[in-house]
């Protein structure tokens, strides 16, 4: 996992955590382990996965990954409990990300440094973005 347990102090505090997963720090990583494989669904189409696993989890490639991943993990963790923590800022962080990845996914955004995904003769692959561009109207 890219992103340890004790590492989600950065998105809620340890007490809270405990009480939304009952001190079960199972829950915790199963959550971190879910956000962790949708964060790099959205990833797969254009980058080396693999590559990716071999940085250091505490290289500064991954900081903006492990918060979303995390900030997904809560909310995972949130649908179950809801503490006096505000929801409507985890669900509205939530969508953000989501949207985020969906742009990174298309191509409208890279990750910088992160490897992008090659072939065997070691040809950067993407997949084919295809559309057609505006229409005009020339008439007067």
């Amino acid at each position: 996992m890219l992103v340890t347990i004790d590492e989600m102090n950065s998105v809620v505090d340890a007490y809270k955590l405990d009480s939304m997963t009952d001190n079960t720090p199972e829950i915790t990583a199963t959550c971190l382990r879910a956000a962790e494989a949708r964060v790099l669904s959205y990833l797969g189409g254009r980058y080396d996965l693999d590559a990716l696993h071999k940085l250091s989890t505490d290289s500064y490639l991954l900081a903006d990954l492990k918060e979303m991943i995390k900030d997904i993990a809560l909310y995972l963790i949130m649908r179950r409990h809801n503490v006096d923590i505000a929801y409507s800022r985890v669900v509205d962080t939530y969508k953000l990300h989501s949207e985020y990845l969906s742009r990174v996914a298309s191509g409208e955004i890279a990750l910088p440094g992160i490897p992008l995904k090659k072939d065997k003769q070691g040809n950067i692959t993407t997949h084919l973005l295809m559309g057609s561009r505006p229409k005009r109207d020339f008439e007067f």
